[in-house]
């Protein structure tokens, strides 16, 4: 298979959905995304591999993490392997270099994809590096950066890296406010990390 057409590639993401792609099949798409041959948008096909092929495509998904030519690839990528296939600590260099927001990373795909996914990965097992830079993101913003959007994703990662569920994470109990929510969560962070600081 040579380059993959428009159409096909629209209707691959269609048919990944409703599960009528053939394994033999992704493992085409899979092949021609590895030799180059996918054509220069891969969202869609990197889509239908990992959503019809699912984890035995995990190192091809992983060769997309850092992906300067497209953000929304990159972004792709963490998601599936940190929220949907929950092997992200695999690729927790990876995903602490995305949240330092790299210079290709025009509209911050990757940077929140990364940052909920360090949530995803706490969730699973404590990593007091991604834990930090977590607070640090939540508690210092970015610099020249710093915008209430990329805090409050910070928050709700730290949410969900304390064990709250997915649903938890997005939003304060009721009855509280979400500062007050937020000040528990950065607190409760700054106690596990000073916890495991001192089990060392």
């Amino acid at each position: 298979m040579t380059v993959m057409h428009d159409e096909y590639v629209r209707q691959l993401v269609a048919r990944a959905k409703d599960g009528t792609i053939s394994q033999r099949e992704v493992k085409e798409i899979a092949k021609a995304m590895s030799e180059g041959q996918a054509g220069r948008n891969l969202y869609r096909p990197l889509y239908a591999v990992a959503r019809a092929g699912g984890p035995s495509y995990e190192s091809l998904v992983a060769d997309y993490v850092i992906y300067p030519e497209d953000p929304e690839v990159s972004a792709l990528a963490v998601h599936v392997l940190a929220r949907q296939w929950g092997v992200g600590a695999k690729y927790r260099k990876q995903i602490l270099e995305l949240m330092g927001s790299p210079e290709w990373d025009l509209d911050d795909d990757a940077f929140m994809a990364a940052v909920m996914g360090a949530g995803d990965i706490l969730h699973d097992g404590f990593d007091a590096e991604l834990l930090h830079a977590l607070l640090k993101l939540a508690e210092e913003g970015r610099g020249k950066y710093n915008d209430d959007l990329m805090q409050r994703i910070a928050i709700e990662a730290i949410a969900r890296a304390l064990g709250a569920s997915l649903a938890e994470s997005i939003s304060p109990p009721k009855g509280v406010t979400r500062t007050t929510w937020s000040q528990g969560l950065l607190a409760a962070a700054h106690d596990r990390l000073h916890q495991a600081a001192h089990q060392h």
